[in-house]
């Protein structure tokens, strides 16, 4: 999987089993070397040997849960605010 993305499967779809084997892979060791040839530094960095493994290791790492993944937005703006970043004007 990667890591800055949210997947998911609709409870809808015609092939639902399809869908979760296809995440499985993703996320399998396999499925996460193959995204680390593809899209360099796109797998995960739990993935022991991968790219962003491999280059945040040893390296103190803040992690969020998924209480706080639908707030990650809001997060980001107070961050971003607090840094004095400016906005862009629509």
């Amino acid at each position: 999987m990667i890591v800055d993305e949210a997947s998911g499967l609709l409870n809808t779809a015609d092939h639902p089993h399809a869908a979760l084997l296809y995440l499985e892979f993703l996320a399998s060791p396999e499925g996460q070397e193959i995204i680390d040839k593809v899209e360099p530094l796109r797998a995960s960095l739990f993935t022991p040997g991968s790219v962003v493994a491999q280059e945040v290791r040893g390296k103190e790492l803040s992690v969020i849960d998924w209480d706080h993944f639908t707030k990650f937005q809001e997060y980001q703006g107070k961050i971003s605010a607090a840094y004095g970043f400016p906005k862009a004007d629509k």
